[in-house]
């Protein structure tokens, strides 16, 4: 059996969460780290003193979506991005 490799066309919105200790840091760190796009931040859970935030940003290329994640997993005030 081969295996089919999916290609992802771009330009499109690319889903991101993130999990930290301190919200309003959060968002500011979303902004500062994908280049101040306008984007929809949506608190999503607290579980004991971490919060689950998720938001869509533009990307234009894989290189690009792959730089934002780069940049928010070595954000200070963001714990893990999935």
């Amino acid at each position: 059996m081969e295996k089919k490799e999916n290609k992802i066309e771009y330009p499109r919105m690319w889903g991101f969460r993130i999990i930290g200790e301190d919200k309003e840091k959060m968002r500011a760190a979303v902004k500062e780290c994908i280049d101040n796009q306008e984007c929809k931040i949506e608190d999503n859970n607290q579980k004991g003193k971490y919060y689950s935030q998720k938001f869509e940003a533009y990307v234009t290329s894989e290189e690009e979506r792959n730089e934002f994640f780069k940049r928010l997993q070595n954000h200070k005030d963001i714990k893990f991005v999935l």
